[in-house]
C-alpha cells in the first residue's frame, strides 16, 4: 500500500509501508516578495514529520527547496536527500546523507526505486520530476513543469501534477498530460498557494471525468491522505 499525504503547494509525504519520502518540503515561505504572500499555510511543522527516510527536491526555487528545513529533518532522522548537485552543494550535510541525480538516472535507495525525469521549467537551473516505485506501486511527482512530449515515456499508478498555470501547466494541459500517461490516479498540486497560481481543482477533476479515461482524479485538502 502507498499513502499520499498532501501538505500544500507541491509538498507531499509519500509512504510505502514504513518508508517515508518528503517531496519539496515547503513550510516557512522564506521570501519577502509580496507577490508570493502565501494564501494557504502549510498544515504541518518540521516536528510533525518524524521518521523521514528520504527527501526529494525537484528544483531550487524557495517554494520547493527550504534549506533549513531540509537540513534539520535530514540530520534529525538520518534522511537521505536526493537532488541535482546544484542543490546539494547548498546544503550543510555530510556526504553520506546526499545523493546527486541527473535526468535519466535510475537508482535504488533505501529499498525505493527512483528515476529522475526531465521537467520543463525555464526559470529553474536544472528542474526534475521523480518516479518512485516500491513493490510494484509507482508514484510520479512532476515538479514544476509545462506540458511536454516526455509524458509519453512516464508510466505510473499515481501522478501528482501542477495545475496552477503561470509557471507550470494549467488545468487544460494537466489533463492532456493525464491523457498521455493514463495513470490510475491523478492528484493536482501547485495551485492556490499564491494569487498568481489560483486555479479550480474541480475543473481538473471534471475534465477527466468527462473524458473516456479510466483515471480517477482525487482532490486532496492540505494534510489529507489518499491510500492505494
Amino acid at each position: 500500500m502507498v499513502r499520499i499525504q498532501y501538505l500544500g503547494h507541491s509538498f507531499f509525504k509519500i509512504s510505502f509501508s514504513n518508508i517515508n519520502i518528503l517531496v519539496d518540503p515547503f513550510i516557512k515561505c522564506n521570501t519577502k516578495d509580496a507577490a508570493f504572500d502565501r494564501l494557504v499555510e502549510c498544515p504541518v511543522s518540521e516536528d510533525d514529520l518524524k521518521n523521514t527516510t528520504m527527501i526529494l527536491i525537484t528544483h531550487e526555487h524557495f517554494d520547493h527547496f527550504e534549506k533549513d528545513t531540509v537540513e534539520k529533518i535530514a540530520q534529525r532522522d538520518n534522511a537521505l536527500v536526493v537532488a541535482h548537485d546544484s542543490i546539494l552543494t547548498e546544503l550543510d550535510l555530510p556526504r553520506n546523507l546526499t545523493r546527486s541525480v541527473t535526468v535519466g538516472d535510475e537508482i535504488t535507495l533505501r529499498n525505493i526505486n527512483i528515476k529522475a525525469v526531465s521537467a520543463h521549467h525555464p526559470h529553474s537551473f536544472y528542474p526534475l520530476g521523480y518516479v518512485m516505485e516500491c513493490k510494484g506501486q509507482t508514484v510520479y511527482h512532476a515538479g514544476d513543469t509545462a506540458l511536454t512530449e516526455n509524458f509519453a515515456d512516464i508510466k505510473c499508478d499515481i501522478a501528482l501534477l501542477p495545475i496552477g498555470g503561470t509557471y507550470t501547466m494549467d488545468c487544460v494541459d494537466a489533463v492532456k498530460a493525464v491523457k498521455t500517461m493514463k495513470p490510475e490516479i491523478a492528484i493536482p498540486m501547485h495551485y492556490n498557494t499564491f494569487e498568481m497560481i489560483k486555479a479550480d481543482p474541480n475543473e481538473f477533476k471534471a475534465k477527466i471525468e468527462k473524458s473516456i479515461l479510466k483515471t480517477k482524479a482525487v482532490i486532496l485538502q492540505p494534510k489529507q491522505t489518499f491510500k492505494l
